[in-house]
């Protein structure tokens, strides 16, 4: 690894996970040195990747920073043809909220949204993080590991979120082997409250990259209504999956 390019991306993460960090607060949670780290946040301040605040003493993302993102999520990638698939079929839905998202250790990673049209809606966020067993997205993306595999993983057990999160491996194997077999992956109420989620993985020469999913309250699920959503999953997973091949994910 190519410690000067570690040290610029690992204060861009940190800040950018952060609301606002000080000099010494970026040196002591990477470890680097207040010398060292001090010129690489003035050079990225004068490149407005960074943002300095000189009352505070903060650190922020900066305009570049923030542009670059933006380029990402909508330029010419594929994210911006995913997101259409995704707005159509939550309009099939109901108007109901869309993810996509992607394995990122033992977590659910958030890369795309599309927030519900309804007044009662369920909270997400891109970038957001949760442990993926506790979610229908994360079990779609664990769906083709095996139990050494899991273990492997959560090397200190399946920790709950909710009452209702599988805490056994061998339940989550068990479900794991259901996805396998019908395509789809449930949630709820296990990883927040009054939540129902339905989930599809997205495959990429042959393994399981993405996932993609449909999330509710509670009291707007039914029967006919997980009929149309899986409808749904099934038409924009085949157009996705085309997709896949032009993403950086």
């Amino acid at each position: 690894m190519h410690k000067p390019t570690w040290r610029v991306v690992s204060i861009l993460n940190y800040v950018s996970s952060n609301k606002g960090v000080t000099l010494v607060a970026c040196s002591n949670a990477l470890g680097i040195p207040v010398g060292t780290i001090y010129p690489i946040l003035q050079t990225l301040v004068d490149m407005q990747y960074l943002s300095y605040d000189t009352s505070s003493r903060q650190y922020t993302t900066g305009l570049r920073l923030f542009l670059a993102g933006s380029v990402y999520a909508t330029g010419e990638n594929g994210y911006e043809s995913v997101t259409e698939i995704l707005r159509q079929s939550a309009e099939k839905c109901g108007g109901e909220t869309m993810h996509l998202a992607k394995l990122e250790g033992g977590n659910v990673l958030y890369v795309i949204k599309v927030e519900s049209t309804q007044s009662v809606r369920t909270y997400s966020s891109v970038g957001a993080i949760l442990p993926a067993y506790g979610t229908s997205l994360g079990k779609a993306l664990l769906s083709d590991l095996s139990l050494d595999e899991l273990k492997n993983l959560y090397p200190d057990g399946l920790k709950p979120i909710t009452r209702n999160t599988i805490t056994s491996f061998d339940v989550l194997v068990s479900q794991l082997e259901e996805i396998r077999k019908t395509g789809f992956a449930y949630e709820c109420e296990e990883s927040n409250y009054d939540v129902r989620c339905i989930a599809r993985p997205l495959r990429l020469n042959g393994h399981v990259v993405a996932a993609i999913s449909v999330a509710m309250p509670v009291f707007r699920y039914s029967v006919s209504k997980k009929e149309q959503i899986e409808k749904e999953l099934v038409r924009a997973s085949s157009q996705i999956e085309k997709i896949l091949p032009y993403m950086s994910l």
